[in-house]
């Protein structure tokens, strides 16, 4: 029968290093008791790190923290990536609950990018855009990351989508409007699409709903239901998809956080 002694040596090396990461610089009592660890496992532990070159303890002192060398083992860890992988399954859960597909999009290069959409996947009329660039000032979620934005961060984007060439990001009404809707959506939790914006790239067919994912105080993406124009009154559909959409955003927040 194999013995797991390895597997449990190496999770409490994880530990304490991840103590000493998130804690440090800690005295080697300090890490003992954040870890609940016998003393002697944890120096055992340290001196062992410490050889490896992930950690150091200061000179003339008993205490403990990480080299640089600590930033090469989250080298190959991709946010986003893995932003997708949690989400996917929570939003197909969503779209059973709700009955409406949805969109995941992150914030790049002043546009937001959907990175996760089932659309297509369950016969919506008008396909995904795996991909697309969304515009923040007339989509929802664009309007949920600019509300996230401190002053100066918003005063810093606006002036450079002021700049740009396309009209999504310069339109002179979206800029005089944009201050007046972000304090509606910072009020809200939620935002909507610009009716200008549905009219032109979905020929009025639909309006979608955005909430934001928040992790640790950072905004992290925004989650948006897609809904036809045509099923009725927009308000009702509201008090039911919004409280899932909500819940959807905080289990991927929630998920995520574990590991940022």
């Amino acid at each position: 029968m194999p013995s797991f002694q390895p597997v449990r040596a190496i999770l409490r090396g994880l530990d304490v290093l991840r103590a000493i990461s998130e804690k440090g610089p800690l005295s080697a009592t300090g890490i003992i008791r954040h870890v609940r660890l016998p003393q002697a496992t944890v120096i055992r532990i340290l001196e062992t790190l410490i050889a490896a070159g992930y950690v150091y303890k200061a000179p003339g002192t008993s205490t403990f923290g990480v080299t640089a060398r600590t930033k090469a083992l989250s080298m190959g860890y991709d946010v986003t990536s893995r932003l997708v992988q949690i989400a996917e399954p929570l939003i197909e859960d969503l779209r059973n609950k709700i009955g409406w597909p949805s969109n995941l999009a992150t914030f790049e290069r002043d546009a937001m990018t959907i990175v996760s959409t089932n659309r297509s996947s369950h016969g919506f009329s008008i396909p995904g855009r795996l991909g697309a660039r969304i515009p923040l000032l007339a989509t929802g979620v664009g309007r949920v990351y600019l509300a996230a934005l401190s002053e100066p961060e918003l005063d810093v984007t606006l002036a450079r989508l002021r700049l740009s060439e396309d009209l999504w990001d310069n339109r002179r009404d979206l800029h005089a409007s944009i201050r007046k809707t972000l304090i509606k959506v910072r009020r809200t939790g939620y935002a909507l699409a610009h009716k200008s914006y549905l009219d032109t790239v979905y020929q009025s067919q639909i309006w979608a709903v955005a909430v934001p994912i928040v992790v640790n105080g950072q905004f992290v993406a925004g989650i948006s239901s897609l809904v036809l124009e045509s099923v009725g009154d927009r308000e009702g559909l509201l008090t039911t998809i919004l409280p899932e959409l909500r819940k959807a955003a905080a289990k991927i927040a929630s998920e995520l956080g574990r590991e940022m």
